[in-house]
């Protein structure tokens, strides 16, 4: 397996593991991709990196044999392949990891880890004590621990990203690509996959990265492409990047100040208090206040409470006790209506489930919590609610072709601005953003914290959860931790470091 692989090579991890070069890829009216370049090296971390729609995904299908190219060549090995197929793909050693991790839950470990090929004994049965013995030896090589006979459904995602690397080694993967791997990790988690990552890397292992995170790449890459329109733009060594040169390559242009939030200026009156707030599922006792014009940035780690105290404080879950005032107004009877008709409104972390309408419009979407301000007599008036929203989408910049166009096809970015602009027409005194930048590209991020930052000094009160260090640091007036449903620290901006912030949210 790699350990020999490695051995016939003198031990060096040198040349290509994979070359693309020229790849082109059309769909109806739109160029995907045109001329690209991607050459991964054996034993190397290699990031690839754009915005949403520059190409990326289009290039990992296409390497994973899920979409066929329409131009360009793949070389493996000295030779040219076709990767017509997944199966193609697999059988020349390539695995993909998506972010949609595409394990049976139902199964066991092993029998995930062995599903294409189960080792089988001499009366032609599967030997299940081997599968789990084989399992168990290659989580042993990646240096991690998991029990080959638990239900895979009960595995928390990162373990279950485990045993997709470990799919891999079964498999004699030579290139692994991850897709976004750390969306739901926790950074305990994250250090944990970066050990795994150099671990892959010392088998000889290829690794393409994919990923929005610009600390991440940083970290763990040696190389660097850059992707944008379709079309290649760099491919660097990460030691010679810096944070505003690779952000340039990526959107064309500089961002001079990604989080723009201007400090020292006077807060308003208190625009939301909670008491004591204590929930059947999660949250223990938790009380704190926010001011117009202020921004409260909340961390924890997965599982600490944060989306559960965004979705009471809006009215969404139930309380068991405790108060929640909206300036100077009680939610009651406690459920969303209340919480919209007080003017508090939750932009929630999962966009796609439980945030858009994805067949129905931009103009739709936008105008769905505030149709009765544009109802006379039961009707809708439509000259009305079309001024409204685009009104919106110009102070926003929501890059749509129309209004009419099915914001399913938004980038996550301007999905985003759709969703903050939706709650917003209501006439908001409270705005709750939940993990506000979560699958979304650099430059997009960018306008999501110049437009928070622009309500704020409106006189908007916002509440963040938020599991990006840097986005909390860099938003926040003040910071509260969480761990185990309760808050455990509260922190002035200037007070506040990573380090202190990590401690109180494991203690």
């Amino acid at each position: 397996m790699h350990a020999e692989l490695v051995q016939e090579r003198g031990g060096a991890h040198t040349g290509a593991a994979i070359e693309m070069h020229g790849i082109g890829k059309r769909f109806p009216g739109v160029i995907a991709l045109e001329e690209v370049d991607l050459v991964l090296a054996r034993g190397k971390v290699h990031a690839l990196m754009g915005e949403n729609g520059a190409g990326k995904s289009t290039l990992i299908k296409i390497m994973a044999g899920v979409y066929g190219r329409d131009a360009g060549s793949i070389n493996i090995g000295g030779r040219e392949v076709a990767l017509r197929n997944p199966r193609e793909a697999l059988a020349e050693g390539i695995k993909v990891v998506f972010q949609e991790i595409a394990l049976i839950s139902e199964f066991t470990v092993a029998e995930n880890i062995f599903l294409e090929r189960h080792p089988v004994g001499r009366a032609g049965s599967i030997d299940w004590k081997k599968i789990r013995a084989e399992s168990a030896a290659l989580f042993e090589r990646i240096g991690f621990d998991v029990d080959p006979a638990a239900r895979t459904g009960d595995l928390p995602v990162s373990q279950q990203q485990m045993v997709e690397i470990a799919r891999a080694l079964a498999h004699e993967a030579r290139i692994v690509v991850m897709d976004e791997p750390t969306s739901s990790l926790t950074p305990n988690e994250v250090a944990l996959l970066f050990k795994v990552i150099r671990r892959l890397t010392d088998l000889g292992i290829a690794v393409l990265y994919v990923t929005h995170k610009l600390d991440e790449v940083f970290e763990i890459a040696d190389t660097v492409t850059v992707l944008r329109d379709g079309r290649h733009i760099s491919t660097r060594p990460i030691g010679e990047h810096t944070h505003d040169t690779l952000i340039q390559d990526m959107i064309g242009r500089r961002i001079d100040n990604l989080f723009p939030r201007s400090r020292g200026h006077a807060k308003g009156d208190i625009a939301l208090s909670v008491k004591g707030v204590s929930t059947d599922a999660k949250l223990d006792d938790v009380s704190f206040e926010v001011r117009a014009g202020e921004v409260l940035g909340f961390f924890g780690l997965m599982g600490a409470g944060r989306t559960e105290l965004a979705k009471a404080i809006v009215g969404f879950d139930p309380i068991r006790a405790g108060t929640i005032e909206v300036a100077g107004r009680p939610l009651k009877p406690h459920d969303t209506r209340t919480g919209a008709g007080l003017g508090i409104g939750l932009l929630t972390e999962d966009r796609k489930g439980e945030g858009l309408m994805l067949e129905l419009s931009v103009q739709q979407n936008m105008s769905l919590a505030a149709l009765g301000a544009f109802s006379r007599a039961g009707f809708v008036d439509e000259t009305r609610e079309k001024a409204a929203v685009q009104g919106f989408v110009d102070r926003f910049r929501v890059r749509t072709p129309s209004l009419n166009q099915l914001i399913k096809n938004l980038s996550g970015g301007n999905q985003q601005k759709v969703l903050l602009a939706r709650w917003l027409m209501r006439g908001l005194k409270v705005i709750v953003v939940d993990e506000p930048t979560r699958g979304i590209d650099v430059g997009a991020k960018s306008e999501i914290f110049a437009l928070l930052d622009r309500l704020a000094n409106e006189g908007l009160a916002v509440v963040m959860m938020t599991s990006e260090m840097p986005e909390l640091l860099g938003l926040s007036d003040r910071i509260a931790v969480m761990a185990e449903g309760r808050i455990t620290a509260v922190f002035d901006r200037d007070a506040a470091t990573q380090e202190n912030i990590l401690n109180a949210a494991i203690a």
